[in-house]
């Protein structure tokens, strides 16, 4: 009886115990919550409020004139690797910023985590999502920050909410959480952010 009565109350001590590391931070499980949204004021370089005819507009197949002044964070290097590679090829990106971050999901996985982003841009026929790095050399002061970026034709209807919903997702290495303690996702209106 006594056996049976110390095995009972070391069993449920330790279940009890085990509550506390459902909310502990050290917890992987727990290290992003649920994200936080907050407004982002818009203005040009003369200080005045951006209108949405602002932004990136017509065929993306065809060239801009003004092509070489596009930002260097959105040029990225498309390699091939091998005896027959070929030189390096640049890839110019012009998509603009979604109109609204709606929800940013960190999914945590055995080697690292998924962002999981969901926009919603002014009009339907959104293509071509990417999140962008700010940072080319990863987070500045434990936060990475990403840009929900687009190619948005302004010719499209408005539509639903439903039928306007991009979605896009990021890789973290566990390597690259190292040195996260952040991740805030921009959209034109807001940002969300998660923290661990």
């Amino acid at each position: 009886m006594r056996v049976l009565l110390s095995v009972m109350v070391i069993s449920s001590m330790t279940l009890t115990a085990c509550s506390g590391w459902r909310d502990s931070g050290a917890n992987p499980r727990n290290w992003f919550g649920n994200s936080r949204s907050t407004p982002i004021v818009n203005t040009t370089n003369t200080g005045e409020r951006r209108s949405p005819s602002d932004r990136q507009t017509g065929n993306p197949l065809i060239e801009d004139e003004n092509a070489e002044m596009i930002v260097r964070r959105n040029a990225s290097v498309a390699q091939r690797s091998g005896i027959f590679r070929r030189r390096a090829k640049v890839e110019i990106y012009n998509g603009s910023l979604v109109d609204q971050v709606t929800s940013m999901v960190v999914e945590p996985l055995p080697t690292g985590a998924i962002v999981r982003v969901t926009g919603l841009p002014q009009r339907e026929g959104a293509f071509d999502v990417r999140l962008l790095p700010i940072s080319e050399d990863g987070p500045i002061n434990g936060v990475m920050e990403y840009t929900l970026n687009a190619y948005q034709p302004i010719e499209m209807p408005v539509g639903t909410q439903s039928t306007r919903e991009v979605r896009v997702g990021a890789f973290l290495s566990n390597n690259d959480l190292e040195e996260i303690n952040e991740i805030r996702v921009r959209g034109e209106l807001n940002a969300l952010s998660s923290r661990r």
